[in-house]
């Protein structure tokens, strides 16, 4: 019997330990809980707003903004935590499960940036690497979240071949899915890895291309 308490007791120590934030890994910890995490989104999206409200009015053209969804809009760090407790890593499986599970929250700033940037009349242009496939449950995540318009256009990922260099050719150009469209003039480009943006050089960041922070994966 006590064999079998001292088990109960030292399980329930785990459980509970398993649940504290305080153990999750750093990277985890930082974005969900430090305060630098989200002053430095604040920043950033205060950056790209003076700067696509500076050019707004200088071109008759239709404009844009090309924004990535996971980690730029989208915080996904929920399911960074539920794949840590279970041991696990990212697998596509898992995602395409969180993805429709609708839970992901917003990465600071993110809503009030969409919001004006809109009042200028200036398109939103998701581009995201989700599969196409999951198109209608990251348009009701976002609904929930009220950073959603029927205006918005999205271009997710169809295959392993699509990358974002061609659907950010297909924006500028008028050409593919965004035929209908037109050609847009793309005022600012909005990621958390360097794949995001058309410029890998660095000399345009914080000009037209603006980098939120993300610890947690990328192709490092």
């Amino acid at each position: 019997m006590k064999c079998c308490l001292a088990v109960f007791v030292l399980g329930s120590i785990g459980i509970l330990f398993s649940n504290d934030s305080s153990s999750l890994p750093n990277d985890i910890r930082w974005v969900r809980q430090s305060g630098e995490y989200k002053e430095l989104c604040m920043q950033v999206y205060r950056q790209a707003w003076y700067q696509v409200n500076r050019q707004a009015g200088s071109s008759g053209t239709k404009l844009a903004i090309v924004v990535d969804l996971d980690e730029t809009i989208l915080d996904n760090s929920l399911y960074q935590v539920g794949r840590w407790r279970k041991g696990l890593g990212f697998t596509q499986e898992s995602w395409s499960k969180w993805v429709n599970q609708k839970e992901a929250g917003l990465v600071p700033g993110a809503k009030v940036f969409l919001e004006k940037t809109r009042n200028l009349g200036v398109t939103i242009v998701f581009m995201s690497n989700r599969m196409h496939h999951n198109l209608q449950p990251t348009i009701e995540n976002l609904k929930e979240l009220s950073v959603w318009q029927k205006e918005d256009l999205f271009l997710l990922r169809e295959d392993k071949q699509d990358t974002k260099d061609i659907r950010r050719k297909e924006v500028l150009e008028g050409t593919g899915r965004m035929k209908k469209v037109g050609p847009l003039k793309v005022l600012a480009y909005l990621g958390d890895q360097v794949g995001d943006f058309p410029d890998k050089s660095g000399e345009v960041f914080g000009v037209n291309q603006f980098l939120l922070p993300n610890p947690t994966y990328g192709k490092w």
